[in-house]
């Protein structure tokens, strides 16, 4: 399965500029093959195909920027995309900052994506565990546990 990590800094032009050509940041953008782009008051980070966007990247990027901004994850899957995380991203706190609306609105989207049906190449992803167990315990020769 192919992905790929989109990351969406809410910034003003002159603070991406300032914080996109610091040496720093410049080079774990080369390190780590992550193409940052600025367009209408977003830097976009896109991660290479199969790789997550490097944390130090993105800790790196927050100081230089300087102050808490919003910002919004997404993973593109096998031609979906799909947000994962969307909340005020701290230099101070890298981690993130999520508010309680949007923690909300995160976990019944959870939710609702379980409820999804799974195509049958993704169910050969997972493993049922009482087949397992059977496969693990069971004596062809004698018929029985």
């Amino acid at each position: 399965m192919k992905f790929r990590y989109f990351l969406k800094l809410f910034v003003d032009e002159q603070t991406a500029r300032r914080a996109s050509i610091t040496p720093e940041v410049v080079r774990k953008l080369r390190n780590t093959g992550t193409r940052l782009e600025y367009s209408s008051g977003v830097i976009l980070l896109k991660s290479k195909e199969n790789h997550d966007i490097d944390e130090e990247l993105v800790k790196t990027l927050l100081n230089a920027i300087g102050k808490p901004i919003e910002a919004v994850a997404e993973i593109e899957l096998n031609g979906r995309v799909k947000e994962v995380f969307r909340g005020k991203l701290d230099p101070n706190k890298p981690l993130g900052i999520i508010s309680d609306e949007d923690k909300k609105q995160y976990e019944n989207g959870v939710e609702e994506d379980e409820k999804e049906e799974t195509s049958e190449d993704e169910e050969d992803l997972f493993i049922d565990e009482d087949e397992l167990i059977d496969e693990m315990y069971y004596d062809e020769d004698e018929d029985e546990y």
